[in-house]
């Protein structure tokens, strides 16, 4: 045969698989099946036991409303109790029990010193009593046996950092579940509650979804190379599903195993793509927490010799070197609030109310000072470096919108500073703790993960069977992953015995 008739034929005949994009497309998709396949596992299972840890999470009891101070209530004046040397962190008047009394913080110390208001005389191991309290209410036993009850001034593995209030007590009921409460007796609030069942989930999640096991920069380069590949494999599974239906290659009768793998990667491709890519900018968008500088001590003591009518509880404040009293209203039973540590994400936005009110000495309520208090509390926190002038204040009472139940703290002052990222700093008023800082980055990455990773778009369903659908889609997923798997090692025998 002539060299030109050679040359004619070869340009006839169709190029070889593996030189089209098609061929190419399946041999990458082969090459990264068991990488990808493998990491599609461990976050897909992850993702479906993630409704299920929260549909098993134990059930938080919403607390009373504080009872209201005694109307005839004259307290010792603080400079006659005896109290501890060295610099005092908080200083509250409520009621413990039926007890009205003065809690004196000190810093770092889980355990406050409580003393009678009336009589002035010291209640001995009243802070635990009053941690045990709490628990019973909050877990809603009234009955089992505490086996143990220890201040925590540290985060562990148990108590991790995402609870992000410290010292705290920790209450050990004598039950079957093992439930374990963790209480701030300076806030009278919850921080965490788990049972057994959560404390073994748990760790299953942190170690496969987020890595907890791993340092920050190991972290986000792993989990960023395994989402690349996955998103690579799940993208070119589709693009090698176009090109074969536009070929018209496509065959109706090939084995049950190839026909599931190829019809779920449809079906399923780009919520799969969608998950993936919001995991990932998650990732890299999420920022570090602000490193805010801590709450200072109590400068001066104020004096009280007026306390206002229906008062539930006073807090000791320092605002421009001078000493208030920030007032807690009592409030009707019917108002009672759900305790922070229930699980939900996302809710509506939250509540403001009108700013709390700031008492002299005497009684006398000091208007504007709410909004002075809160100005001072944004420059402490930043320390002293104010990054834009302050737009508003609100008073937050309710958890939702950017403001989650896994902050923790409440009622928080919402300062908006006016500058070019929109910055919203969230303070607690009693405590002068930072909660946290948003910004408008934050919100279109909370954004992103809310509606694209979590499918909060689809709320209008109900909880439930939001989580149901998200749950679904990941565990068909992982089928489809392991159908992919099943597929790859069938192919490896094969390609050995062409070698």
């Amino acid at each position: 045969m002539k060299r030109d008739d050679l040359t004619l034929d070869a340009a006839l005949r169709p190029p070889r698989a593996a030189g089209s994009a098609l061929g190419w497309l399946t041999r990458w998709h082969r090459k990264l099946a068991w990488v990808a396949g493998l990491a599609v596992l461990a976050w897909g299972l992850t993702g479906v036991l993630h409704p299920i840890m929260s549909a098993l999470t134990p059930t938080v009891q919403p607390l009373p409303p504080a009872a209201a101070l005694p109307a005839d209530l004259q307290p010792v004046p603080l400079a006659q109790l005896a109290l501890p040397a060295g610099p005092i962190q908080s200083v509250r008047l409520r009621m413990l029990g039926e007890t009205p009394a003065w809690r004196i913080g000190q810093p770092g110390q889980a355990q406050g010193l409580w003393f009678d208001a009336r009589s002035g005389a010291q209640l001995p191991q009243a802070d635990a009593q009053e941690a045990e309290r709490l628990a019973r209410a909050l877990v809603g036993d009234a009955h089992s046996p505490v086996r143990q009850l220890t201040p925590v001034y540290e985060f562990s593995r148990s108590y991790p950092a995402i609870n992000k209030i410290l010292p705290v007590w920790r209450v050990e009921f004598a039950r079957a579940d093992g439930m374990v409460a963790f209480v701030d007796t300076e806030g009278r609030r919850l921080a965490s509650l788990s049972d057994r069942t959560k404390r073994t989930l748990m760790p299953v999640f942190s170690l496969l979804h987020t890595w907890s096991w791993a340092s920050e920069p190991v972290k986000r380069v792993g989990i960023t190379v395994l989402l690349v590949l996955v998103l690579a494999s799940m993208a070119g599974g589709l693009a090698m599903y176009v090109l074969r239906w536009q070929k018209g290659t496509l065959k109706a009768g090939q084995k049950p195993l190839r026909r599931w793998h190829r019809g779920l990667g449809v079906v399923l491709g780009l919520a799969g793509i969608v998950l993936t890519a919001s995991g990932l900018t998650h990732l890299w968008l999420q920022r570090a927490p602000y490193v805010a500088a801590s709450p200072k001590p109590l400068a001066v003591l104020p004096e009280l010799h007026h306390l206002p009518a229906q008062t539930a509880g006073l807090t000791a404040v320092n605002v421009q070197g001078q000493a208030y009293w920030l007032q807690e209203r009592a409030k009707p039973a019917k108002n009672a609030q759900p305790a922070a540590g229930g699980h939900q994400h996302h809710a509506p936005a939250a509540s403001n109310s009108a700013l709390p009110i700031y008492l002299d000495a005497h009684g006398m309520a000091q208007p504007g000072l709410a909004l002075v208090h809160a100005g001072e509390l944004v420059r402490q926190v930043q320390r002293g470096e104010l990054v834009g002038p302050v737009k508003q204040v609100q008073l937050i009472e309710r958890f939702g919108g950017e403001y989650g139940f896994f902050q923790k703290r409440l009622p928080v002052y919402r300062v908006d500073l006016d500058n070019a990222a929109n910055s919203s700093w969230y303070i607690e008023p009693a405590t002068g703790t930072f909660s946290t800082r948003v910004e408008d980055a934050d919100r279109f990455e909370g954004w992103l993960f809310a509606y694209l990773h979590k499918w909060h778009w689809l709320d209008g369903l109900g909880k439930s069977n939001r989580d149901l659908i998200l749950a679904s889609a990941a565990a068909a997923n992982v089928a489809l992953a392991v159908l992919g798997l099943l597929l790859w090692r069938r192919k490896r025998p094969t390609a050995a015995a062409g070698r």
